[in-house]
This record gives C-alpha cells, structure tokens and sequence, in this order.
C-alpha cells in the first residue's frame, strides 16, 4: 500500500481563457497524484500532509501552491509517454472484439498477467483507467495506483490507491459490465501505464498532529496555506522558502506573563526566531541569554529576534532599519520634550545620580537598549521590556472557527499594535488589512 495525498483530487486545469471570459478547462490531476505517490513511496518519503479542511471551501491546494505546482508537473509528464494515447485510441474502441478489431475487455485481459506480474514483485503499478467513449469524452479517464491483488479461482481482484478516494483502498473486480471499484465507478477496461520515477522536490507538510495544542514557549514551524511556503529567516528578514535548512522548528510563541500554557483564539503572542538562521549559509545562530523579561514573556532585542511590523511590511526586531522603534502615539515622535536635549536636567550630571540613573534606563528601554541591572523585580521588568520592542511584535491569534489553537487549525496572525495581518505570496511574506485567503497559516512538519 502507498501513503496518498489526504485530499481528493478535485483539481481544475485551466487551460486558457477565451477574449469572453470563458475558462476552457479539465478536471483533475490523477496522473500527478499517482505519478508523486510513487515518487515518494521509492524515495521512502511521505507525501506532504495537507488536510483538504486548510483550503475550504475549494478542498485543494490553490494555483501556485508548491504541491499543486508539483501535482501540475507530475500530471503533464504523465501525459508525455506513448501509453498515454491509450487514453484516445481505447476510448473510441467497441467493448467487445469487433472482426480482427480488438475491444476494450479483450486488451485489457492481454494487459492483465503483465500488471498481476509486476505485482507479485512488489512492485506498483500505475494503470490508465477508460470509461470515455469518444474522443470529446477522453477527459474522463483516469489514473490509479495499482498496489496488490488476491485470486480467487480464475477471480482476480486489484487492490488500488485512486486519488479520487483518499484514506482507504479501493478494490477493483470484473463484471459481466466492465471492472467495478469499490468506490463505486464502472470502468470499461484498463491498460499499464508507463512510470519514469523522479526524486520528489522539497515540498513543506502541514503538521502530521494536527489534534497536538499549540503551546507557549513550545517552538513550532510556521507554514503559508496558499503557497505552502515556509516562514524562515533569511539573513536579517522573515522569507517564504520551500526549505529551513535543518533547523527544525523556527518561531516559539510566548505570552507576556510567561506561563507555558496551551494556546487559544484571542491570546497575544510574541513570536521568536528560534532558532535564528543564516540564510545564505543554513547554519544556526548562537541565541543570546534570556533574560528576566524574556522570561516573561517581553520580546526583547537581547533574548532573540521577534517577528514584527515596519513601514507595513513584515520584519524581525533588531534590524537595522529601525525595527526597534517604538510604535508610541507617534512612532516618529522625539523621545521626551526634545530629542537633542541631554539626558538629565544637567547633561554633566555625575554618574551617581538616581534620577540620572532613571532616566538613563527609561530612555534606553525606548530605544531598545538593554538595562542590565539584575536587581529589577520580575514582574517590573515584563512591563519595562513591554514598553519597548515587545508592544510592536505582539501578534493576536485568530483561529478558524474558535477555540484551541491545535496544530491542524488555519490560524491569522493580526499584528497588534498596527492592525496588519500576516500575509504571504510566492514573492514572499507581506501584510495586508484584507482577511483573504493569503492570510491563513498553519503549523509545519519538522524536517524529515
């Protein structure tokens, strides 16, 4: 038995569109389905795990999805053999034997030992099912994966992976009619299609858990619902990849009052980078200390980098083009009455005044410094931290339907201190204030 995709191979292939606004389209990517189950079962990987519940309402990976691209390859490749004119020749052929003229029923016999050969080796079959009966009807045939059989007598029965019947085999019989599935179709005949094996691209999976609860300080991988793209840090800037290097997860959520506790819809989070990567090169960042605010939960510039927004475009705090910045009532505002004012009432205060030392401490948290002092209470440095860098990476969970946030939900991440969501494209992560299907996320499996 193969491992299939979970969702039902309800695709459409636009082919063109008329000056009318007419899509001339077909049906389905079976072939791509069969042809990439394959591919993954001889390279002895999983296919990526997609619930079809993550692309409601349409139940498949969109255009421009890293599997529905991939499907999309696999399928006209599965076109690009001489068998695959069975698809036309059979369909315009009588059932029966008609004088010298082979029928259906009589070359799908011929067809049988060979594929019941292959069988009994171990090996899988891809078979070109026909039910058209003319050329404009041509579309309706189909692919399957053809994985065992039992006899019976003179009675055989095929056991198929059909990627229109996802999560269970379907077996297949003859009737007096034709071949009857078990998911209910009658088939007139069927043929052994030709196979080349690929070596499947990197293709990022949903999570394998999908009932697991997403957790505070629990480090999960973040990918893109529409694109099936990974959110990684490249360099210095969150990136859309189809890979994470070997670094396993990369964003942990904390809360600000730091309990590590089930997440759900509502709860503000900050997300780390964790852990960080360099892009160009894959290898991992040595993370810096935590510290007490870290610990709390405050997204600060010493405990890791945090996912944020600046000039409305998604960015790490840390960088260099200000993402420090506070987003106060004015984010360009000068801190204080006079931004080139020193930093005291006398700027040639000695070091050891205390409201000098206050000062010096309010000003710095502002601008993302760091106060060192370790005699600062737990709770008093959360709310000195916050005041900074953490009020601008906070995002609020939004989960689809309510409730949990489990590692199956379709999630939206809304920044909130601007109102932005998170978004994503091929080009890469963005924001936008329009709740569309480029919106959702989901958690990622770890790297097999």
């Amino acid at each position: 038995m193969v491992d299939g995709y979970a969702f039902a191979n309800g695709f459409v292939n636009v082919l063109a569109t008329l000056p009318t606004g007419t899509r001339v389209a077909t049906a389905g990517r079976c072939g791509g389905m069969a042809y990439s189950v394959l591919d993954h079962a001889l390279a002895g990987r999983d296919v990526p795990a997609w619930d079809p519940h993550l692309f409601a309402p349409d139940r498949v990976p969109p255009d421009g999805h890293v599997v529905a691209d991939h499907l999309a390859r696999r399928q006209l490749d599965s076109f690009r053999t001489p068998s695959a004119l069975r698809f036309l020749t059979w369909s315009v052929l009588p059932d029966a034997d008609l004088g010298p003229l082979a029928g259906v029923r009589t070359r799908t016999r011929r067809e049988l030992p060979g594929v019941l050969r292959a069988l009994a080796q171990g090996r899988p079959v891809v078979l070109g099912m026909v039910v058209a009966r003319s050329l404009l009807r041509a579309g309706d045939n189909h692919q399957v994966v053809a994985t065992g059989f039992t006899r019976d007598g003179d009675a055989v029965t095929l056991t198929l992976h059909d990627p229109n019947s996802p999560g269970r085999a379907v077996t297949l019989v003859e009737t007096p009619d034709g071949w009857r599935a078990s998911n209910g179709r009658l088939w007139r005949g069927f043929f052994r299609h030709a196979y080349a094996p690929r070596t499947p691209p990197p293709l990022p999976s949903a999570s394998r858990r999908p009932r697991a609860a997403v957790r505070a300080g629990t480090p999960v991988g973040l990918v893109h619902v529409a694109t099936g793209l990974l959110l990684v840090v490249d360099g210095d800037r969150p990136a859309l990849a189809t890979t994470a290097a070997s670094t396993g997860p990369s964003w942990t959520p904390t809360l600000a009052d730091g309990t590590a506790r089930a997440l759900t819809d509502g709860d503000a989070v900050h997300l780390r980078a964790d852990p960080p990567v360099d892009g160009a090169a894959g290898h991992l960042r040595t993370a810096p200390p935590v510290s007490a605010a870290s610990r709390a939960g405050a997204a600060t510039a010493e405990d890791g980098r945090h996912l944020t927004v600046v000039d409305a475009e998604p960015a790490l705090t840390g960088q260099d083009d200000g993402a420090d910045t506070p987003l106060g009532d004015d984010a360009d505002a000068p801190l204080g009455d006079d931004a080139d004012a020193p930093p005291g009432d006398d700027a040639d205060a000695p070091p050891g005044d205390d409201d000098a030392d206050a000062r010096r401490g309010d000003d710095a948290d502002a601008l993302g410094g760091h106060d060192h002092r370790t005699d600062m209470p737990h709770d008093e440095a959360a709310a000195h931290a916050d005041r900074g860098e953490g009020a601008i990476a906070r995002w609020t969970v939004v989960v689809d339907g309510g409730g949990a946030w489990r590692e199956g939900s379709r999630v939206r991440l809304v920044h909130a201190a601007t109102g932005a969501l998170l978004a994503g494209s091929r080009a890469g992560p963005a924001t936008t204030f329009t709740p569309d299907a480029s919106t959702w996320w989901t958690v990622a499996a770890p790297p097999a």
